[in-house]
C-alpha cells in the first residue's frame, strides 16, 4: 500500500504585522486545527482499492486486511472516494461519503460486507482524540463478519474458564464497542455464539501493551482452519491479523515427477501417511496440519523402503497456505520439494491464476495469456520462467483465455494452446510437467477451480 498525504496540511505560520506611530502590534499565529482518520479495508471478497479525498489519491493498493494508520488531517469537510482496482488497470467508485473532520476528533472508515452480495459498505466510527492513563491500554471492538450474527465476546486472563462467565461483551455485525481502558498486559479473546460456550475464536495469548490504542475488527476469515473469524488489529501507525490459535497451516501435495511411480508423504516421524498413493499428475485437496517446523518424507507406495524425498524440512505459519510440489526426475535421483505459499481468497471482480514451472526437461520459458490461440504479435504476461519457479497470484478479468507456453524468448510452443475459462471468484492452477515418459511434449496439471469443472 502507497501511502499519500495530500490532506495532512501543514499549516504555514503567517506574521500579521502592522504599526502605529509608536509601537509594534503582538504577532498573531494562527493554530491548525487537526483531526485524526483511518481507512481499513475489511471487505472479504473485494479488491484492492484506491482512497480519494476531495479527488486527489489519499491512498493506493489498500488489499484485504490492511490499515492506513492514523493520518492527521486539518479539520474540514471532505469528499472520500473508495475505488475498486478492476484486475485490467481500470478503477470504479464503490463507496462514498462525506466526512466533517471536526478537530480534536478520531475517525475510522471501515470498508465491509461483500461486493458479491451488494452488501458493501463504509462504516464510520468516531471518538474524541484522548489520552491513556499509564498502566492502561485503550480497547475498541466491532464485528466486522456479515456471515456471523450475534456473538459474545469474551477477554480474560490467559487460560481463564469462561463456562460459568459472563460474557465482555455481545455485538452483532457492525456493531461496536465504546473504548476500554484495560490494565496493559497479557490476554486472551474467545468469541462464541450468543448464549453458547462452543468457543469459535480463540486468539491464546493476546499483549495489549501499555498506553496503546488498538481498534480491533472482527473480519471474514481467508486464511486457513475453520474459524469464521480472525482479528485485525489497528494500531496508530500499523495493523496485526491475529488469527484463530487453532487454525493451522493448509497444505496440498502435488505429484509433477513424471518418470516416478505414485508415492506415499509422511509428515515428521509418522508411521502412517498423510498422503496415500498419490500418482504423476495429481494433487491432494488442503490438509490442516500444525504450524511450525516439520519434516516431509516421500516413499514409493508399493514399498516404503524406497524414499525419494527424506525427511525434508519445511516451515509453516499460522494462518498460511502452501503447495509442497514433489518436482524433478527419479532416474536422475533428483527429486526434492518445491514448497510455494499460496493465496487463497475469493475476489468478486476477478479471477486469480496461478503458474508453476514444474517441467524438469523444460528450459526457460515464457507464458501467454491471449484472446486467441494466436500468439504471432502478443505480449508474454510472463518471461524467462525457470524451473521450480512461480507466477504467485495473478489477477486477470473474467473471461475466456488460451495458455500458450512457448522456450523462452521464441514463439515456438511447447505447451497449448490451452483454452481456459476464468471466472470472478474463481482461483486456478497450471503447473507444467514432463509427460509420462520424461522430456516433450509437455503436459500440465490442472489445479483449484479447474478441477471442480
Amino acid at each position: 500500500m502507497k501511502r499519500i498525504y495530500p490532506i495532512a496540511v501543514c499549516m504555514s505560520l503567517v506574521g500579521l504585522t502592522a504599526c502605529s506611530d509608536d509601537d509594534d502590534k503582538a504577532v498573531t499565529e494562527p493554530v491548525a486545527q487537526n483531526a485524526q482518520v483511518r481507512v481499513i479495508h475489511a471487505g472479504s471478497d473485494a479488491p484492492m482499492v484506491n482512497v480519494s479525498v476531495d479527488g486527489t489519491e489519499l491512498l493506493t493498493g489498500v488489499d484485504y486486511a490492511m490499515s492506513s494508520g492514523l493520518l492527521e488531517v486539518t479539520s474540514a469537510s471532505y469528499d472520500i472516494d473508495v475505488d475498486a482496482i478492476l484486475a485490467d488497470g481500470a478503477t470504479t467508485t464503490v463507496l462514498n461519503t462525506t466526512l466533517m473532520a471536526e478537530a480534536d476528533m478520531e475517525y475510522t472508515a471501515i470498508a465491509l460486507g461483500k461486493v458479491a452480495d451488494e452488501s458493501l459498505a463504509l462504516k464510520l466510527v468516531t471518538n474524541p482524540v484522548a489520552e491513556i492513563a499509564a498502566g492502561y491500554a485503550r480497547v475498541q471492538v466491532l464485528h466486522a463478519t456479515p456471515s456471523v450474527e450475534l456473538v459474545d465476546v469474551y477477554v480474560t486472563a490467559p487460560g481463564d474458564d469462561i463456562s460459568a462467565a459472563s460474557p465482555t461483551l455481545s455485538a452483532n455485525y457492525m456493531d461496536v464497542s465504546t473504548q476500554l481502558e484495560v490494565p496493559s498486559g497479557d490476554y486472551q479473546v474467545r468469541i462464541t455464539a450468543s448464549g453458547m460456550k462452543e468457543v469459535v475464536y480463540d486468539s491464546g495469548t493476546l499483549t495489549l501493551a501499555d498506553m496503546t490504542d488498538y481498534f480491533i475488527s472482527a473480519i471474514p476469515n481467508t486464511w486457513s482452519g475453520d474459524s469464521p473469524v480472525a482479528l485485525h488489529v489497528a494500531l496508530p501507525d500499523a495493523e496485526v491479523i491475529v488469527n484463530d490459535i487453532n487454525s493451522g497451516s493448509d497444505i496440498r501435495v502435488v505429484h509433477a515427477v513424471a518418470d516416478a511411480p505414485a508415492v506415499d508423504v509422511f509428515l515428521d516421524d509418522a508411521t502412517d501417511p498423510a498422503v496415500d498413493m498419490l500418482s504423476f499428475a495429481n494433487s491432494t485437496a488442503y490438509l490442516n496440519v500444525p504450524e511450525g517446523d516439520h519434516t516431509v518424507t516421500v516413499a514409493a507406495d508399493a514399498d516404503n523402503s524406497v524414499v525419494v524425498i527424506d525427511a525434508a524440512p519445511v516451515s509453516l505459519m499460522l494462518g498460511k497456505s502452501y503447495s509442497a510440489f514433489a518436482v524433478g526426475s527419479l532416474i536422475d535421483d533428483a527429486i526434492e520439494p518445491l514448497v510455494l505459499e499460496e493465496q487463497t481468497r475469493r475476489v468478486a471482480t476477478e479471477a486469480k491464476l496461478s503458474v508453476v514451472h514444474s517441467a524438469y526437461s523444460a528450459p526457460e520459458v515464457d507464458v501467454y495469456l491471449t484472446e486467441t490461440a494466436d500468439i504471432s504479435d502478443a505480449t508474454p504476461a510472463l518471461t524467462n520462467v525457470a524451473f521450480k519457479a512461480a507466477s504467485g497470484s495473478l489477477s486477470v478479468a473474467p473471461g475466456t483465455y488460451n495458455i500458450s507456453v512457448t522456450v523462452a524468448g521464441t514463439k515456438t510452443v511447447a505447451i497449448g494452446p490451452l483454452e481456459v475459462t476464468l471466472n470472478a471468484n474463481g482461483i486456478y492452477g497450471v503447473a507444467a510437467v514432463d509427460n509420462e515418459a520424461g522430456g516433450a511434449p509437455f503436459g500440465v496439471i490442472l489445479l483449484d477451480d479447474f478441477t471442480a469443472m
